[in-house]
């Protein structure tokens, strides 16, 4: 791996951390830094020094006064770097190019089959992203690093991706993906479960921002779930995220992929609504979609519900009415300040998102005490995994921490 990134790694820990700040607050001024960090004057000018000096930082224009000279904003220079963010999930794969406050340059996404094996996936995610940096004439010294958020389990030491359930493909399983894409580009690679990278993102830069806590749920085929707690992301034991969705809400309930009972994926995923409303239909239900059984889709669901379809109706407010209990109880352990639901089935279904709100909170024993904030898809919405891949990068190579 070459040392694309030595302009961070050779700053002191004291100038990473201006850059941190200037980087996540600004524009800001340096009167507004030193009340950050308690530093005099003449130490946060030795520390932004260096900063001005690589251009990494810029004058950006004039705050308001306090009653003398107007002071000076600083702020990050937004193409001094940029930065790869991919998210690889199981029905679709997404690269993004950021300049470093994190605005998507260019975006591209393709279809997930039975034919995105690891290694095809990543040879076509290559050749996207040496398209991007061809379109836009950005030479790979100008890249800092790639960051990539996926289904877990994953194992973050290794690089490597554990044995994610649903994939198209039966090949994802003990997959070096940080290995694979040094390989292509000998650049710095960043893996994290994409709940996490985009809780991360809306943390940071989103939705999230200036609160301690916030929780991030991905409702899709599975339901994937990223938390943050006193700006620490929340991790399990095999550093999966599907946690939440095999929380049991009824120990006689349908039996889960997990091997046990009433977990909540087993009613409140893409897959159970669509499995759920075709048994209803073989029982003798009647539907306004007119479709072949097997070919009815979650969005046709979502569709017909909104449409006024009894039958998909019933379905959605089931599904929804059983996530927004599991959501009261996750309120009840971790008293997040605002909960984020995304997602292809919160993107496709107000319904959805609406009942299981209105559920969480009338549940939740903190409801008359406290009040939690509910986001429909945060400010990145289905862009946060691959966004916050991105701000994983900037995370790992400033590690002023």
């Amino acid at each position: 791996m070459n040392n694309l990134n030595s302009v961070f790694t050779d700053l002191s820990i004291d100038s990473k951390k201006v850059f941190d700040i200037i980087l996540k607050q600004g524009p800001i001024t340096k009167n507004e830094i030193l009340n950050l960090t308690n530093m005099k004057l003449t130490t946060l000018n030795r520390f932004a020094d260096p900063l001005e000096s690589l251009n990494l930082i810029v004058e950006s224009g004039i705050g308001d006064s306090s009653g003398g000279r107007k002071p000076t904003l600083y702020d990050v220079k937004a193409d001094c770097f940029y930065i790869v963010g991919i998210d690889i999930s199981r029905t679709y794969a997404q690269v993004v190019l950021v300049n470093m406050k994190m605005e998507i340059v260019f975006k591209e996404r393709l279809v997930m089959d039975e034919t995105s094996s690891p290694q095809n996936t990543v040879d076509i995610l290559s050749k996207i992203i040496l398209k991007a940096l061809s379109l836009f004439n950005i030479p790979l010294e100008k890249i800092l690093g790639m960051g990539i958020g996926v289904v877990g389990p994953i194992d973050r030491e290794q690089g490597n991706i554990k044995n994610p359930v649903n994939f198209y493909s039966n090949d994802w399983v003990n997959v070096p993906i940080i290995s694979m894409f040094e390989a292509k580009f000998k650049l710095p690679v960043f893996i994290d479960n994409g709940a996490n990278t985009a809780v991360l993102a809306e943390y940071i830069f989103g939705a999230g921002k200036g609160l301690k806590n916030i929780a991030y749920f991905n409702c899709g085929v599975g339901i994937r779930t990223g938390a943050i707690t006193s700006g620490i992301i929340t991790r399990s034991i095999n550093d999966g995220e599907d946690a939440f969705g095999h929380m049991v809400i009824d120990v006689d309930g349908d039996l889960c992929s997990c091997g046990n009972y009433g977990c909540i994926e087993c009613y409140s995923s893409i897959i159970s609504i669509t499995k759920k409303f075709t048994s209803e239909i073989k029982k003798g239900r009647s539907t306004n979609i007119i479709k072949p059984l097997n070919e009815i889709s979650y969005k046709d669901i979502t569709k017909a519900a909104m449409e006024g379809d009894p039958l998909s109706k019933e379905i959605i407010a089931g599904a929804a009415g059983i996530l927004g209990t599991g959501l009261a109880n996750y309120i009840n352990l971790l008293n997040p300040h605002m909960v984020i639901l995304s997602g292809t089935l919160i993107k496709n279904s107000d319904m959805f998102y609406r009942i299981s709100t209105e559920v969480a909170s009338k549940k939740n024993f903190l409801a008359g005490h406290k009040t939690v904030f509910f986001s429909n898809g945060g400010n990145f919405g289905e862009d946060a995994i691959s966004i916050g891949a991105a701000a994983l990068v900037v995370e790992n190579i400033l590690n002023w921490r």
